[in-house]
């Protein structure tokens, strides 16, 4: 019995209880009476058999365009009762996301991106998911839901060794914005998956929508089903769980890498590294002495880019690897037109007084940058085109800078033109992204 459970296709959804929602093209959405989409609805999977299990991952993949959002809940039969149903916040790409708040039910302690159960066990979950528009005629549109639970008494498997290696992207946390250190690692990991695809993502976009925004005094802003659903925003079917090695290898002869959890050493975190840092692993292979290793591109591991492709005993790895991995697909098709978007800006001088300040502009209008921009978690940088062609955006040398007066300041050059790129994300993962010459 799999310890991973996805519904993703029409027929899978159909096994399920529709409360004003409906299934049609893989997609769950509101359904319409007399021409408008109802306010909200519900969907519910059947009761979903697992092996006995002590924590529980809910994922789910959805389009929510501006005024919709999802809520994802779950619930577990626990010594012949079911317990009450849990949520794990409201999603949305056009808001500020808040996992579940920390608490203990009954023998169910809650965390913000999953569940585990103390002193007890459970072999059956429930799914459901709310569907919500303040619009009538938008709806949001759920495209998976999935369940992974950590099965207890199991031996993990290995499976037939592998060796192959695919080509991510690699990008290192020191030139990534400092204002997205807390959750950049796992942004990361998911675009080295995704720009292999020919994506182009920002690390700094993706960070965006898949950050926790929980209370200020929470240590960890990183959540495993947020960045999931992220992916799942940009249309790359993503799903998070627990794994063994076997696992692992499946996946890298599907040729799909995956975004693993992995404790660092004391040596690493004296040297500033977090005690769970994430990375994604492009493959495995043998060193010289005939032993088996890990090839990651870890984020943590150096000053450049290509210094993340780094190696490690395949021993090592299992030590430090938790077992909790977010699994992704190729997108099937073109971009959903409800990803968090990108909006084409143009840039003017502010006025002569002022040469090297350039106001954003959209349809003509000017339409400056609040002053709190970056106070409120917006992150405002441009960048210049480099000696060398680089494979995605996210390789060029981005300088991070706070707005002056709603504008950013680029500098001059009294020796030539400059053609400078602004990109201005806001806390939801939406950006602004124009060109101008200096």
């Amino acid at each position: 019995m799999s310890n991973t459970v996805i519904l993703h296709t029409t027929e899978d959804f159909a096994r399920g209880e529709f409360d004003n929602v409906s299934a049609q093209h893989s997609r769950v959405t509101l359904d319409m009476v007399q021409g408008t989409r109802v306010p909200y609805g519900c969907y519910t999977s059947p009761a979903l058999p697992l092996p006995a299990f002590d924590a529980l991952r809910m994922s789910w993949n959805a389009a929510t365009p501006e005024g919709t959002a999802v809520e994802p809940q779950v619930r577990l039969l626990v010594d012949g009762n079911w317990t009450a149903w849990i949520s794990f916040g409201r999603w949305g790409t056009r808001m500020q996301r808040t996992g579940a708040s920390p608490a203990q039910r009954g023998p169910l302690v809650i965390r913000p991106d999953h569940l585990v159960l103390d002193s007890k066990v459970a072999a059956q979950a429930q799914l459901r998911i709310y569907l919500y528009t303040k619009d009538e005629h938008t709806t949001p549109a759920v495209t998976l839901l999935g369940v992974s639970v950590r099965a207890v008494d199991v031996i993990p498997a290995g499976g037939r060794p592998l060796h192959r290696q695919l080509h991510l992207l690699p990008y290192v946390m020191t030139r990534r914005a400092p204002a997205l250190r807390e959750v950049m690692d796992l942004a990361i990991g998911i675009v080295s998956l995704t720009n292999r695809w020919g994506a182009d993502l920002l690390p700094e976009e993706v960070a965006q929508a898949l950050r926790d925004y929980r209370r200020p005094d929470d240590r960890d802003r990183r959540n495993l089903s947020f960045a999931a659903a992220a992916a799942g925003a940009w249309g790359f079917p993503a799903w998070a769980c627990w794994t063994d090695l076997a696992g692992l290898r499946q996946e890298l002869r599907q040729g799909c890498g995956a975004v693993v959890a992995l404790e660092s050493t004391p040596a690493q975190q004296a040297s500033g590294w977090p005690a769970l840092r994430y990375a994604a692993l492009r493959g495995f292979g043998t060193a010289e002495d005939g032993n088996s290793t890990a090839l990651l591109c870890d984020p943590w591991a150096g000053e450049t880019d290509f210094e993340a492709e780094t190696v490690m005993p395949l021993d090592e790895f299992l030590v430090a690897w938790n077992n909790q991995a977010l699994f992704m697909r190729r997108r099937p098709g073109l971009p959903p037109e409800e990803r968090p978007c990108r909006q084409n800006i143009w840039l003017r001088k502010k006025d002569r007084q002022h040469p090297d300040l350039y106001c954003p502009h959209v349809g003509g209008e000017a339409a400056p940058l609040p002053e709190d921009f970056c106070e409120k978690g917006g992150v405002l940088a441009w960048s210049e085109p480099d000696e060398h062609p680089h494979a995605t955006t996210g390789h060029r040398l981005l300088h991070f800078v706070q707005p002056e007066q709603g504008c950013i300041r680029l500098p001059t050059s009294e020796e030539h033109d400059r053609k400078c790129t602004v990109y201005a994300i806001d806390p939801t993962g939406a950006m602004q992204v124009g060109d101008v010459t200096v």
